[in-house]
């Protein structure tokens, strides 16, 4: 498996290659969403059925990558990220009526993410368009939460793996949670806690109310 650069692995995101990359949680697979192919070649090797929706991950740099996912962003929504983002949230949130089935799984809805791993929100200002964003694992397996792991998992199956000095090296501060994004639901009537992960279904609540 290839060990990417920032710019590399941009590059072959951009032109529909597959790769892992590691946030503030634990380490994705992702591609660009705007492409069917490498969107089902990552529900192939994750053993996900092809129907199944899929996260999707913005730059904490570039907002209006937000836009490419909805048409308005709801208030409870605008809450949420002003106390979470850039941070491990999940917003699944309604998408406009061109988001491609394959990403929404014919639901309507997306799941919205912003890391804080700068690293990741130079690498997403270089692909320029939104990610997929989902746990670098084989169904039913424990997520990388390592450079190691990515290798025992994928090697000769994805196009590479995004690194920088501190995730060759295991540093902490690359994984300072290693369990997954909290998700939430939201729409114009309610929100529901879907997942309690990295942070907790009682912050949610007071944030929200």
């Amino acid at each position: 498996m290839e060990i990417l650069s920032i710019e590399e692995a941009a590059w072959k995101v951009r032109n529909g290659s597959v790769i892992a990359y590691p946030t503030e949680t634990v380490y994705g697979l992702g591609t660009i969403i705007f492409e069917k192919e490498p969107v089902q070649r990552i529900k192939s090797i994750k053993g996900m059925p092809e129907n199944k929706p899929l996260s999707v991950l913005i730059s904490n740099n570039k907002q209006e990558m937000l836009y490419e996912l909805v048409d308005t962003f709801l208030p409870v929504a605008q809450r949420l990220a002003k106390f979470f983002w850039p941070g491990p949230l999940t917003i699944i949130h309604e998408c406009r009526s061109d988001l491609p089935d394959y990403i929404t799984g014919g639901t309507n809805f997306v799941g919205i993410r912003c890391s804080p791993f700068s690293f990741v929100n130079n690498f997403l200002d270089l692909v320029g368009h939104p990610v997929v964003s989902t746990s670098a694992n084989p169904t039913g397996i424990a997520p990388a939460i390592n450079y190691e792991e990515i290798f025992n998992y994928f090697d000769g199956v994805i196009d590479g793996v995004l690194i920088n000095e501190d995730t060759i090296s295991f540093d902490s501060k690359t994984q300072p949670f290693n369990i997954p994004s909290t998700i939430v639901k939201v729409d114009s009537h309610n929100f529901e806690v879907i997942r309690e992960g990295a942070i907790k279904k009682d912050d949610i609540i007071r944030k929200v109310f």
